[in-house]
């Protein structure tokens, strides 16, 4: 079960830059992020036994997989290469690239790879098929949301689920967790935290661990009180002490809370799915406990969350499923005849006028999936045009991710628009990118063509 809050949350640090702003609101954790160079994806340093020791986030989750390994052969008495992994929605395709680096650092080899939420689905799915034999039924179609709130990330999905086969309809995640809700309430309760512990000695770190644990635990309580005591000695006479009531942490995070919320209703609107539509809410991940978040969803669902699913193993139960399915394993009930069609987390397209993004593919596209789309020059006589590929939402390329470039050359000479340049995005099953481009010549010759793939 790999837990990003069991390591600090790394998870949340692979594959950024240190100009990315989950970068440096992770200042707060117990080692030092290093963002040294502008661009340059940043490091951890800890200290061990009194000297600083450096590495990057994608090592440090190759050891924590390492142990996982290690475990689970232990467990099974056999040897284990494959890994179905799960990722937030928000993650850009460069991200899984270091998350599937770290694997293999791991000895490990990625067999599937989905987003959180539809390994959620494919779990539903099961039990909805279970259901419908149990019950000697033919089983109607089920509207599902999942909210998935973990440490670092939060994602939505709604899905369509009839007879085994689970079809996302719409995608919706961004970067923000259980860790912004904690330090949120960090500052609640040491307004000079950052001044405080703005030194990075050993003593500094175990002190900020001290809070770090406290809050969590406050955290935790008010699931089910309405106030809890917060007593914290931070040293040099300076102590917390304080009574933090439910309707305090609501307030000191409900700018958090509004963004779940309109994250909800965006994934609702995408899927052209009303709320009075939705059949079942499960939410999972481990701020799913939190009463205004159940509060929220209740309220715009209309619905009381779904109970017969674990929320802290929902995801890891969907991907052992994926894999059971991936490998072929049997099931003489046919529990895993099984099948989730998945979509398009984030648009793809490439850089046009200028510095505006053009999609090809649309987020909430049906995958696999192959676009076509016509360019043109925009100078005279111009030999040669460079595409450059994004994923993302935003409407500037400068802020979405980029995948990659590539030149196409040998346009014939002519006025600017009249070229035509063709411009393909082919995502296949496995969720594998490949782009390519060619001059469409006159006279029905054979088009002169690049491509990218990755």
């Amino acid at each position: 079960m790999l837990s990003g809050a069991a390591i600090f949350n790394i998870k949340r640090l692979v594959g950024r830059v240190d100009t990315d702003p989950v970068v440096h609101a992770s200042k707060s954790l117990p080692f030092l992020v290093q963002t040294l160079n502008i661009g340059v994806r940043p490091f951890i340093a800890a200290l061990v036994k009194n000297m600083w020791r450096s590495t990057s986030p994608e090592e440090v989750l190759a050891i924590f997989l390492i142990e996982l390994r290690a475990m689970s052969e232990a467990h099974l008495k056999r040897p284990v290469r494959n890994i179905v992994l799960t990722i937030p929605v928000s993650f850009s395709r460069f991200q899984i690239t270091r998350i599937e680096r770290a694997c293999a650092m791991a000895g490990l080899q990625v067999l599937r790879l989905m987003p959180e939420p539809t390994a959620v689905a494919l779990l539903y799915a099961q039990q909805q098929q279970q259901n419908v034999h149990e019950n000697m039924g033919s089983g109607s179609e089920k509207i599902a949301l999942i909210f998935n709130m973990g440490a670092g990330f939060c994602d939505v999905a709604v899905t369509a689920t009839a007879g085994g086969v689970s079809q996302i309809k719409a995608l919706a995640g961004n970067a923000l967790g259980g860790e912004d809700i904690l330090l949120n309430t960090m500052h609640h309760l040491l307004p000079d935290m950052d001044s405080h512990f703005s030194t990075r000695g050993i003593e500094e770190i175990r002190k900020m661990g001290l809070l770090r644990v406290a809050t969590q635990d406050a955290i935790h309580k008010l699931s089910s009180q309405s106030d809890v005591q917060i007593d914290v000695d931070l040293g040099n006479g300076r102590k917390i002490c304080k009574v933090l009531r439910r309707e305090e942490f609501e307030e000191v995070n409900r700018e958090i809370f509004m963004k779940c919320e309109t994250l909800i209703k965006q994934c609702l609107r995408d899927a052209k799915v009303d709320e009075e539509d939705v059949n079942d809410v499960i939410l999972v991940g481990g701020c799913s406990n939190i009463p205004k978040l159940r509060n929220i969803i209740t309220t715009v669902c209309k619905r009381e969350p779904y109970t017969r699913i674990n929320p802290l193993e929902a995801a890891v139960r969907g991907a052992a499923l994926e894999g059971a399915v991936a490998s072929g394993v049997n099931d003489p009930f046919g529990s895993l005849d099984l099948l989730t069609i998945q979509v398009a987390p984030l648009s793809i397209g490439i850089r046009a006028d200028g510095n505006s993004f053009i999609p090809i593919i649309h987020q909430n596209t049906t995958m696999p999936v192959r676009r076509d789309v016509i360019f043109t020059t925009v100078h005279d006589n111009q030999a040669e045009a460079l595409i450059v590929v994004y994923e993302g939402n935003e409407k500037t390329v400068e802020d979405n991710h980029l995948l990659g470039y590539f030149k196409i050359t040998g346009i014939p000479p002519a006025p600017k628009g009249v070229p035509e340049i063709n411009i393909c995005l082919d995502i296949d099953a496995s969720n594998v990118l490949r782009v390519f481009a060619g001059v469409i010549m006159p006279g029905g010759q054979n088009p002169r063509v690049s491509s990218y793939g990755g």
